[in-house]
């Protein structure tokens, strides 16, 4: 671009800092035209509306930090380069501001001198395309520089820790971390298991102090990690940016506890709020938030006009908020055939505060990360005629077959299809654990029972395994299973269930895994949907070791995948299917149960 079209931006409260910049960098007006805004929210504006280049910006502000602003420009123009300034250091914000991948970090008062120099260097150099580099490790990066012949520099760093890495015409020429030089500045920078890099440009590297091929190089820090578990084994990745949560809702109050509860998390950060549909498809816009926050009742425009809005024009993830009380039956399954990730009760009074925030961070973690590219508008499953009664099985030497199905955050159109899909001949039993308020269970197992040729029935106390039925409870309740045989020496049946006073680290889910290993007798099918609770992964290995099967939906059509993938790398999972092929599975495990 032209010289005289760059731009500079100046963020702070402090009038007299302001004026005082202003004052003085205005010398170099015929290298930058200079803006000002007193509050990172007008920064913003003013980012999208000029073509700014460079910002420099106070981090203690009222509203929006200066960390965060850099967390939205880093995110959203990935071009500008931001130098951060304090009054107020510490080391714990240092630490913060060394994570975060700031160009600069200046302590006032400042030397605007120095200040001067630093902007001026930052634009005097070479332009070209910007941007951020996501899912790609630090030794990918090297090898695409080497091979396509690239000049350039790359900065890592690790706390406060920092290297750089020089490449001249594709061949590393200089390495440096700390006070090491060289191949071992070199590998000990790729042994780091975590920090964050940057490509500043072509620098010249100050001498010369590798001389060895870098596919050579590359190759002996693998074997290096190979050779030495207990070391630092990852690459070095840029820095997850915070979860921005947009929070749509009619009601102030219940705006202000959400914020004060999501607040106390240091990833997550409140993008802005909107009293109605229409609101926040304006701020969606404006704000690009990584999930909404979205009532299902609000005036002028609904909650689920406005997902449908949002699925066409701008796919985000989206939490559904209901209150308790509400006949959520029919209007929560349609918000999630619509595309809705997850759904949620309102913060109740007079329950545990802290349980509430400490739910209501894990689902907004789990669901911001759903890759809304996977969703699919899941067709209205039709009410099906009166059931037909099953003649019982005539006894025979092996017991029905028991089938657990774990579904999460994105799992709840997938595991509808699922038990839409089964046979009513299937000599098995179901239990379906849902992530979901334990409110939602009877409403959602009298839907599925209408559209399912299955018995389904909430999961109690004494509820007995039978063949053809399913039972759905909520992954929030801890259970386990205990069993008994009838007095005519039939196959093992459920006596009871109960609820845990286990003390221990497991989930609610190995729990029930690990007593059923205990307690079952039968074949045993794990099924594992988008989003789905699988503890610390005990209770899947005691199953795999009782010679149980274990199947996960297929990572490319899940929204929230990494739950599943925790398993697969685990190598605890036998199969990977899409929701159909899981149906045929399932049947499958019901009718081998029959034989011998």
């Amino acid at each position: 671009m032209p010289t005289s079209d760059k731009k500079v931006l100046i963020v702070d409260d402090d009038p007299s800092v302001l004026m005082l910049l202003k004052e003085y960098l205005v010398i170099d007006q015929e290298l930058y035209g200079l803006l000002v805004a007193d509050n990172a929210g007008e920064a913003l504006k003013i980012i999208e509306r000029e073509n700014v280049s460079l910002v420099v910006s106070d981090i203690y502000m009222p509203g929006m930090s200066g960390l965060d602003l850099l967390t939205i420009i880093r995110d959203r123009h990935p071009r500008i380069r931001v130098i951060l300034m304090t009054g107020l250091n510490t080391p714990k914000l240092r630490k913060k501001v060394e994570e975060s991948g700031c160009l600069h970090f200046l302590e006032k008062p400042l030397k605007v001198r120095h200040l001067r120099q630093l902007i001026s260097q930052e634009l005097a150099k070479e332009e070209g395309f910007g941007g951020t580099l996501r899912n790609i490790q630090l030794h990918d990066l090297i090898q695409m520089c080497c091979m396509c012949a690239i000049s350039t520099a790359i900065r890592v760093q690790k706390g406060t820790e920092e290297g750089m890495i020089y490449l001249e015409d594709g061949d590393i020429v200089h390495a440096i971390c700390g006070k090491t030089e060289g191949e071992d500045a070199f590998y000990q920078m790729l042994s780091w298991r975590n920090g964050y890099f940057e490509t500043l440009g072509d620098l010249f590297a100050p001498k010369t102090t590798v001389h060895k091929n870098w596919g050579h190089l590359l190759l002996e820090s693998a074997r290096r990690i190979d050779e030495n578990p207990n070391s630092e084994l990852q690459d070095v990745e840029a820095p997850n940016p915070k979860i921005r949560v947009l929070i749509a809702d009619d009601s102030p109050i219940i705006c202000k506890i959400l914020t004060d509860m999501l607040a106390a998390d240091e990833d997550i950060m409140i993008a802005g709020t909107a009293k109605h549909g229409e609101e926040a498809l304006e701020k969606l816009e404006e704000l690009n938030p990584d999930l909404i926050m979205l009532d299902a009742n609000m005036p002028v425009m609904d909650g689920r006009t406005a997902l449908k809005h949002i699925m066409i024009k701008h796919p985000c993830p989206v939490i559904v908020m209901r209150e308790v009380h509400e006949d959520a039956r029919a209007d929560i399954l349609d918000f999630l055939r619509f595309g809705a990730v997850d759904f949620i009760r309102k913060p109740l009074k007079g329950e545990n505060t802290e349980d509430q925030r400490a739910r209501l961070i894990e689902r907004v973690r789990h669901a911001a990360r759903a890759d809304i590219r996977n969703f699919k508008i899941a067709k209205a499953l039709k009410v099906l005629p009166e059931k037909k009664e099953v003649a019982p099985l005539a006894p025979r030497p092996s017991p029905l077959a028991l089938i657990i199905i774990s579904s999460g955050a994105g799992g709840y159109a997938d595991m509808l299809n699922l038990i839409s899909h089964l046979s009513q001949n299937i000599d098995a039993c179901l239990m379906v654990f849902q992530k979901m308020p334990r409110e939602f269970v009877s409403p959602l197992a009298e839907y599925v029972n209408l559209r399912s040729r299955l018995e389904i029935l909430p999961l109690a106390e004494d509820s007995p395994l039978v063949s053809g039925r399913c039972y759905i409870g909520s992954a929030a309740s801890d259970i386990r299973l205990y069993m008994k045989k009838d007095d005519d020496g039939r196959p093992q049946r459920l006596n009871k269930l109960q609820e845990s006073d286990d003390n221990s680290e497991m989930t609610a889910f190995d729990i029930l895994l690990c007593s059923v290993s205990d307690a079952f007798d039968g074949p045993i099918l794990v099924v594992l949907l988008s989003g789905a609770d699988v503890g610390n992964l005990d209770g899947l290995r005691r199953i795999r070791e009782k010679n149980g099967r274990i199947i996960a939906q297929r990572l490319n059509t899940c929204m929230v995948p990494h739950p599943l993938k925790a398993a697969i790398q685990a190598d605890l999972v036998d199969k990977e299917a899409e929701a159909d092929e899981i149906a045929v599975s399932c049947d499958r495990q019901g009718a081998r149960s029959k034989y011998p």
